[in-house]
């Protein structure tokens, strides 16, 4: 099967992987975006099979003993995300490229697994009380607590260990910026033939 290009988005809880992604896929029609499967409940305005598919722990272990996925991960304690080898395969079939909004070890499998291919971008912010604001206002209680939100803050300095693992590191610190900077880089990356 010929193999297109593969973009990977990485970067702690809150640093704007969705919110990239989301205007990445608007400007490039010729990307699709990778749905990943997540144990964790559907949020306000998500949809089963666009923003995740929303499985059971159980169907997620199941997945994972049947080599189901390319890279998964236990992000937080009884918490899984991963990527479908078929989702994958579905997409390089259909002759687009890959948006993947992955965590930040997923971003790493990937890019060792597709080296040549792929484009792995890290983003993060400039400090965590940034970050923690972030989540406190994007979350109001609605998702999860403020221990929970402590749990992704605790996580931040180990993903952030891992930024110089990635081609690309983006500080989201003015959005209008930051998307500016991931266009111009992910075009060059797209119509780069080599």
């Amino acid at each position: 099967m010929k193999k297109g290009k593969m973009i990977i988005l990485s970067g702690s809880s809150g640093t704007g992987k969705t919110t990239i992604s989301h205007f990445l896929l608007s400007i490039f029609p010729e990307l699709k975006f990778s749905v990943s499967c997540t144990t964790r409940s559907m949020r306000n305005k998500e949809k089963n099979g666009i923003d995740y598919y929303f499985i059971s722990t159980n169907t997620f272990i199941s997945k994972i003993k049947k080599h189901q996925f390319i890279e998964w991960e236990e992000v937080y304690p009884k918490l899984f995300y991963g990527t479908l080898r078929n989702e994958i395969f579905k997409i390089w079939k259909s002759n687009q490229h890959i948006l993947l909004d992955v965590d930040v070890k997923g971003g790493i499998n990937l890019k060792k697994q597709y080296p040549n291919n792929s484009l792995s971008i890290f983003l993060m912010v400039d400090s965590i009380q940034i970050l923690k604001k972030r989540l406190f206002i994007r979350n109001s209680g609605r998702y999860f607590n403020e221990n929970q939100i402590n749990i992704r803050l605790k996580r931040v300095k180990e993903e952030n260990n891992y930024a110089k693992l990635f081609d690309v590191v983006l500080l989201n610190i003015d959005l209008v910026q930051t998307k500016n900077k991931v266009v111009q880089i992910v075009s060059n990356f797209i119509t780069n033939k080599n």
